[in-house]
């Protein structure tokens, strides 16, 4: 008569073949996963670069972006002190100059802190700037090209985004 199933030895030889494959595969997936994190970090932070110019340009007035602590706070204020991008940032009209969004500088966009363990700052250990200003020709303003670095797991994987003095974002 017919025997339907599978023997012991053909079982244990099968999660003997998938225990291998998993080995192999599971480090290289990890190492994948942290690339495409930072670089989906990266790709956020440089949006918000490319849009802080854009309004700049849009509406012919000075643009701030800031890093800030406070992103979940109903009256959110750039942080002069800060290192460390992943904690939030701010992008406001800066009408006054006063580098803080306020009654008289129009809020556009609060991001709130990068979820995970990436962290966004200077490149090669460098401080970044606390706010950048995008003048209303597009310009960057008091800051000559700056290049950030993000970071995801351990500073195993890395991904740049640099800001030249032209706006120009890569």
């Amino acid at each position: 008569r017919p025997i339907n199933g599978f023997t012991l030895v053909e079982l244990m030889v099968t999660l003997a073949i998938l225990t291998l494959l998993l080995a192999i595969g599971v480090p290289s997936m990890q190492g994948f996963l942290a690339s495409r994190q930072a670089q989906a970090q990266a790709d956020t932070f440089a949006s918000a670069l490319r849009y802080a110019r854009s309004e700049a340009l849009k509406r012919s007035q000075r643009v701030t972006m800031c890093l800030t602590t406070t992103p979940d706070s109903t009256t959110p204020t750039c942080n002069a002190a800060g290192t460390n991008w992943n904690t939030g940032w701010l992008i406001f009209v800066n009408f006054n100059g006063t580098n803080n969004p306020g009654p008289s500088n129009l809020l556009l966009k609060v991001q709130q802190s990068i979820a995970g363990s990436a962290t966004i700052t200077g490149r090669n250990g460098t401080a970044p700037p606390v706010d950048l200003d995008f003048a209303a020709d597009g310009l960057l303003t008091g800051v000559n090209n700056s290049s950030f670095e993000i970071t995801a797991h351990s500073n195993t994987t890395k991904s740049c985004v640099v800001l030249s003095r032209q706006g120009r974002i890569t």
